[in-house]
């Protein structure tokens, strides 16, 4: 693969075929920001325009796959301006959600490490999931006191029922690379050791298939989930960013990032 020279939050890789986006900010443990964000969604409408790329792969470097969003930023603004930023960067993340599922491309998230909110509800958007067995994926909003965003309260239920959304949601269940794929949220499960060759024979899976045939048959599957699908995120904007400025959210969130107040 080639990659772009110049560092960002998001590193594109190219070959034949395929793009990979790589988050790129492992000290934070990937989690999304806005620049991460917009970075994501232009390398998304970039591979799109290119008719020989049929397959489109989003994983992490180093340990998470993606932590979220950026809390320690979030934690930065003062209590009555953290319901605009969120809010920002709520929508930021929705753009990318909305392109993942509208897109003619085949999404395929490489798990690598932790997937956590806006993190797992990237895994959620994408079509096909390779776990390795040393990650994890979980919700971590009620731990915020926030409620959902990225498609995941639309998205969780009708992957694994009702009930199993409600225990992920609220009670910060944590499910393993096995237990994601027991529970339909990935395919495939792999070595943590032999990730890397692993995610590359997937894509390749793909591409000796009948590409053609892929853009048009993604939208007749996805057609019923994105029947309202963009309202509800709409709501979920509104309702993470609400709850931000509840001050046992302002304590909760501060207390996470060590930050301490008067």
């Amino acid at each position: 693969m080639t990659t772009s020279d110049t560092p960002s939050a998001v590193r594109i890789e190219h070959r034949s075929g395929v793009v990979r986006l790589v988050l790129n900010r492992p000290a934070d443990g990937n989690a999304f920001t806005l620049d991460m964000a917009r970075e994501a969604l232009a390398a998304l409408r970039d591979a799109e325009s290119d008719p020989d790329v049929h397959v489109l792969t989003l994983t992490g470097e180093g340990r998470f796959f993606c932590a979220g969003g950026d809390v320690t930023s979030m934690a930065s603004y003062e209590p009555a301006d953290r319901p605009a930023f969120l809010r920002d960067l709520a929508d930021a993340a929705h753009d990318v959600a909305l392109a993942m599922m509208r897109s003619r491309l085949l999404i395929i998230a490489g798990v690598n490490g932790t997937a956590a909110g806006a993190g797992f509800g990237l895994v959620l958007n994408s079509d096909w999931v390779l776990a390795s067995d040393q990650s994890s994926m979980l919700t971590a909003y009620s731990k915020m006191g926030l409620s959902p965003d990225t498609g995941v309260a639309y998205l969780l239920p009708r992957t694994v029922g009702h009930q199993r959304a409600t225990d992920l949601a609220l009670n910060g269940r944590v499910l393993s690379g096995a237990d994601a794929v027991d529970w339909g949220l990935a395919n495939e499960v792999t070595a943590a050791a032999s990730f890397a060759e692993q995610l590359t024979e997937v894509e390749d899976r793909f591409l000796s298939g009948a590409t053609q045939t892929y853009g048009s048959t993604k939208k007749l599957l996805r057609a019923a989930t994105l029947d309202g699908y963009e309202e509800h995120l709409r709501n979920e904007s509104a309702s993470i960013a609400k709850l931000s400025g509840h001050p046992e959210t302002v304590q909760r969130v501060d207390r996470f990032v060590g930050k301490k107040r008067g």
